[in-house]
């Protein structure tokens, strides 16, 4: 039997994707706090948008992330990621930092890297807790 809309599993989903987005929102912003502060917020904006840019053909959802000097603007992604699954979007979410762990090695040769590593790693693996329960 499926699961039709305002089930039990469709009101999982949407608590899926909400706590996804929650978290990947409050990920970046610390990412955001961390690495302005090494690199500044003109630099990070820069790195942010060449990011998206970069993936949005895979990932279109992360061309609606609206970056500016004064950080990352959430409510377009909120509504694009509501077509989703939550595994999607935390691909989506996962390939972006990867990316940027990428270009922060190639920048500042691992510093960024260090700094951000034990913060965002708990972060994508609760994630996945998330998502794919045992």
């Amino acid at each position: 039997m499926n699961a039709g809309p305002g089930s039990k599993e469709d009101k999982k989903i949407k608590l899926s994707i909400d706590l996804v987005l929650d978290l990947y929102s409050s990920l970046l912003i610390e990412i955001w706090e961390i690495v302005s502060s090494l690199i500044g917020e003109a630099i990070l904006s820069l790195l942010l948008n060449l990011t998206t840019q970069k993936l949005k053909d895979k990932y279109p959802f992360l061309a609606s992330l609206k970056i500016t000097e004064e950080g990352i603007a959430w409510n377009k992604v909120r509504e694009e990621c509501r077509t989703l699954s939550p595994i999607e979007a935390h691909r989506g979410f996962q390939s972006l930092i990867n990316h940027l762990f990428h270009l922060f090695s190639a920048l500042a040769e691992g510093v960024i890297s260090r700094e951000l590593f034990p913060k965002v790693f708990p972060k994508v693996k609760e994630a996945e807790r998330i998502l794919f329960p045992k």
